[in-house]
């Protein structure tokens, strides 16, 4: 690859120099945060594991590095979230129970930490990158401020980002208030900070695309050129109509939305005009390949060896080549030699230690459906905008929405086009769930359905070889799913559903479920006699079958702590009726 001399001057660092580096959108920042990796491990002679540390919300950055480093038969750096990170300083220092403790509080006590104590790992660091940098904003932005404090004055950092893409402010609260443009500005004052300008454009192919780019001074200044822009943008009708025209074009498309909650209505118009829609998962939400399972869970010997491995894959579809796949569980295990201990790479995968992104399953087909903010960082051939019609007087603000569309507008390639989303009344229930409401505050006509819904404690089914194999043989993505309410496991305060295809059990819905959709629906026994205690939810798909990884079984499904299961995720169609309609 051949960088362009902005890209060079941003890569050629010396270990101990500190920049921020400007990136907007389609300048080559996945390349550059690679490059410097390599270039920091290959002539600065850094040792990956150790003396590098890489902060990213995005795979598509740690993709590319880890691709570099293994062409040239290196180990994979380390790369954490900010959320990871804070978990690890809680486990290696304090005594705290961490279960205990939500996210933003894990924070908050490793900020405590490195503010009062330091943390000793971080004396051997000598370089900290972080990508995407102006995503970081309140506590977690406080806690990168604290890491940057305590890092050796000898010690280096990149931090990489676009003010004009951030977009996470709505994070921002009564505990910090701490903004990414606070985070760069008190960063550049840690010494000697250069600041460094990506300059290139390296995304955009069209006149539109590349017209879309060309906004980020606007956007940064507030005029009013992206609304002239987005005036311009061909308008296509609905939503089926765009599925329709989808099928002629190259290449990946990408619908975005606002919010989760429309991104599932829009995922369920594409599969009622016949199109297979792939919505887009959070970053924290880690669902393991199925060429996990089908190359380690029937390996009987306690460990398994670097050509075994090859020898074990061969028959089975990957995506990556099996010497990356290698290193990367190597890299999970920790081990060094030719051999993996199988019961901790188990241990590993099944907790929540950060995962390589080669173990991981890819949404890579399919039309994305996809919020505006889970999309950052990505890049598709045709971006479709959906528009949905605001219900009620809501607050915007003006400043954020524009950064907003803009990070909208720049992911395309190509193509970029206008949709009309359905008129549907989507909510929020106490910012936990989205449901489909109606007029009246108590009305319930969907729920969502989350990746992490299904449980994952246990094989499922009760002929669990023949479930294996139903589900290795006869499931396919878009297949369609029956929730069945389980009288047996389902209580007055908590319904559970089983999960069938075809009649078979492969999923039984996990408590965390049960809990939202009781919240949201009352408990069963305030309901009226002869009313069904629970609603009848229906409409799930197929995502996947990916590998799930747990506790070790004592039956040959499982004896591993790895067997095969079904993701979905959506919005579910919630309708109520009597006892005698399910007479």
């Amino acid at each position: 690859m051949n960088l362009d001399p902005s890209q060079v001057a941003a890569v050629e660092v010396d270990a101990e120099a500190r920049q921020i580096v400007v990136a907007g959108p389609g300048s080559g920042k996945t390349e550059v945060v690679s490059a410097l990796i390599e270039h920091l491990i290959e002539e600065k002679d850094l040792e990956p594991t150790s003396e590098i540390l890489v902060i990213s919300f995005s795979n598509a950055a740690v993709h590319a590095a880890t691709a570099r480093l293994a062409r040239k038969g290196l180990d994979p750096v380390t790369v954490q979230t900010m959320d990871s990170l804070a978990l690890e300083i809680l486990r290696d220092v304090s005594d705290v129970d961490t279960t205990e403790l939500s996210f933003d509080r894990r924070v908050e006590a490793a900020t405590q930490i490195l503010r009062e104590e330091g943390w000793d790992r971080l004396d051997e660091l000598r370089h900290l990158v972080v990508d995407e940098v102006q995503d970081v904003v309140g506590r977690r932005a406080d806690f990168l401020l604290a890491l940057l404090d305590v890092l050796d004055e000898d010690a280096g950092f990149s931090l990489i980002g676009d003010l004009a893409q951030a977009i996470y402010d709505f994070q921002l609260d009564d505990r910090s208030g701490t903004t990414s443009a606070d985070l760069l500005g008190q960063a550049s004052t840690k010494g000697v900070v250069e600041e460094k300008v990506l300059t290139g454009q390296y995304r955009a192919r069209t006149r539109d695309a590349k017209g879309a780019a060309r906004l980020r001074a606007a956007v940064l200044a507030g005029a009013d050129d992206l609304d002239d822009f987005e005036a311009d943008v061909v308008h296509a009708g609905g939503v089926p109509d765009v599925v329709r025209l989808a099928q002629g074009w190259d290449g990946t498309t990408a619908f975005l939305t606002e919010t989760n909650g429309q991104a599932m209505l829009v995922a369920r118009e594409i599969g009622e005009a016949g199109g297979l829609a792939r919505l887009r998962r959070r970053a924290d939400q880690r669902v393991l390949a199925r060429w996990v399972v089908e190359s380690l869970a029937d390996w009987r010997p306690v460990s398994i060896r670097r050509e075994e491995l090859f020898d074990r894959l061969g028959p089975f579809a990957v995506r990556h080549d099996p010497a990356d796949l290698w290193r990367a569980l190597r890299a999970v295990t920790g081990a060094r030699g030719n051999e993996l201990d199988l019961s901790r790479l188990v241990r590993r995968i099944a907790g929540t230690r950060p995962i390589p992104p080669q173990l991981l399953h890819q949404q890579d087909d399919g039309l994305i459906v996809s919020t505006v903010h889970r999309a950052k960082g990505l890049e598709f051939d045709n971006v479709v905008l959906v528009d949905f019609a605001r219900f009620g007087r809501q607050e915007r603000d003006l400043e954020a929405e524009r950064r907003r569309r803009f990070v909208a507008l720049t992911r395309a390639r190509d193509r970029i086009v206008r949709a009309d989303g359905a008129p549907r009344r989507v909510f929020k229930h106490h910012d936990e769930r989205w449901y489909l409401g109606g007029y009246k505050n108590w009305q319930t006509f969907g729920f969502e359905l989350r990746t992490s819904d299904l449980d994952t404690t246990a094989p499922p089914g009760d002929d669990l070889t023949g479930t294996q194999e139903h589900l290795a043989t006869k499931v396919r993505t878009g297949d369609a799913l029956e929730l069945v309410l389980d009288p047996g496991r389902s209580t007055l305060r908590i319904p559970t559903y089983t999960v069938l295809h075809d009649g078979v059990v492969v999923a039984r819905t996990a408590e965390s479920f049960g809990t939202a959709l009781a919240r949201r629906v009352g408990p069963a026994e305030r309901r009226r006699a002869g009313t069904l205690p629970w609603p009848r939810v229906s409409r799930a798909r197929v995502e996947d079958v990916v590998t799930v990884a747990g506790e070790p079984a004592q039956d040959c499904v499982g004896r591993r702590g790895l067997w095969l299961g079904v993701t979905t995720a959506g919005m579910l169609d919630v309708e109520w009726g009597t006892e005698k309609d399910d007479d």
